[in-house]
């Protein structure tokens, strides 16, 4: 197949309901903004087919430039399982997620494979040029909020009105480790035990029923809502207008979407101050929690080396529940929707149309 002259070849994840899916989509929708032409490679996981996309720049081309979006360490299996792909274009750039402060060097290979890595945070970013001597750019994507469908998440839930709402969401695919709901769960039981008409909703993306056991101990927590079925993106808009409050106590983050998606919702979020997410979280517009610092072992994260994360401490997080509660009666989080903005797919396609055009002048 002949390669055209500009546009990007875009791989990854694309109809999969996953983060580096996410990652795909909202680029493409960056391109389509500045009108550049685009190709999708679908590469296939256990949920492929579920999102249907149809962007208006989209072709079928073939493409000098390809960018990958996906962690290092996938990359490297896709190198193995799929090597055609890496034959596409002629300059390749990984748009690599990690999560840890430190990169592991048995895997750096991974980053000398692409010519140029892109990534969402400063976080991810210095990690990177903590072990690899290359280009590598901090380029976040927009975070799209679909419209609302309508749907009443605490009328199905048999929670009143007036009633204060906190909202977790994670994808039981991520490392719990990481995300550490239980961590949430704590803190939300600390708080309610004198806010007894307060709840919890935990929204869980693809979990599997043995993971679902391990949390089991919730199930006679009449406060705490556990929503397992899939969500349409209209239905997750209803989701995070039915609550007041984002909690996450996550160790670390690459960059914390869900986070930007609350804001934008103008949820109050409570969050640890900590990695990728303090590139848009601050004290004006959230209310962080404190943490210590604690080594990460091989175990705790999958393919690492010895790292370390944050400890995000309960007792301040159900503190903070108590002045989110407080400020919800005031009304929404005008200063988070305010920083929200700084991720609608117009403003960066603004912000970053210089860049992207670099490349396509560069290396086309």
């Amino acid at each position: 197949m002949q390669m055209s002259s500009k546009g990007f070849n875009l791989i990854g994840y694309a109809s999969s309901p996953m983060g580096l899916g996410e990652d795909l989509r909202s680029f493409a929708a960056l391109l389509v903004i500045l009108k550049i032409p685009f190709s999708v490679i679908d590469l296939p996981t256990d949920s492929s087919n579920i999102l249907k996309n149809n962007w208006g720049t989209q072709t079928q081309k073939i493409y000098p430039i390809s960018i990958f979006f996906t962690s290092p360490i996938e990359f490297n299996l896709l190198n193995q399982k799929y090597p055609n792909l890496f034959t596409l274009g002629k300059f390749k750039i990984g748009y690599f997620l990690w999560e840890l402060p430190d990169f592991p060097e048995r895997h750096a290979n991974a980053l000398s494979m692409v010519d140029h890595i892109w990534c969402p945070t400063s976080f991810v970013q210095e990690s990177f040029i903590k072990t690899i001597k290359k280009v590598i750019l901090a380029i976040p994507l927009p975070v799209i909020s679909p419209p609302m469908s309508g749907y009443d998440f605490r009328k199905a839930l048999g929670v009143p009105g007036e009633s204060f709402v906190s909202l977790y969401m994670f994808d039981m695919h991520s490392t719990v480790n990481r995300k550490n709901p239980h961590g949430v769960i704590k803190a939300f039981i600390e708080f309610s035990t004198n806010n007894p008409d307060a709840y919890l909703f935990l929204k869980l993306n693809r979990a599997k029923s043995s993971q679902l056991e391990d949390l089991g101990y919730i199930k006679d927590c009449r406060n705490i809502k556990v929503i397992n079925q899939i969500l349409t993106p209209n239905q997750i808009s209803d989701l995070y207008q039915s609550a007041d409050c984002y909690l996450s106590l996550h160790r670390s983050e690459g960059f914390g979407r869900t986070l930007v998606e609350a804001l934008r919702n103008g949820l109050y979020v409570i969050s640890t101050n900590f990695s990728g997410p303090n590139d848009f979280l601050n004290h004006q517009n959230s209310l962080l929690i404190q943490w210590e610092k604690t080594i990460v072992n091989q175990d705790d994260y999958p393919h690492c080396d010895t790292s370390w994360w944050s400890e995000p401490s309960v007792i301040d997080a159900s503190i903070k529940l108590e002045a989110a509660q407080n400020l919800s009666t005031e009304g929404r989080n005008l200063k988070g929707q305010e920083m929200a903005k700084k991720y609608e797919p117009e403003y960066l396609a603004e912000k970053y149309k210089g860049i992207i055009q670099h490349y396509l002048d560069t290396f086309s």
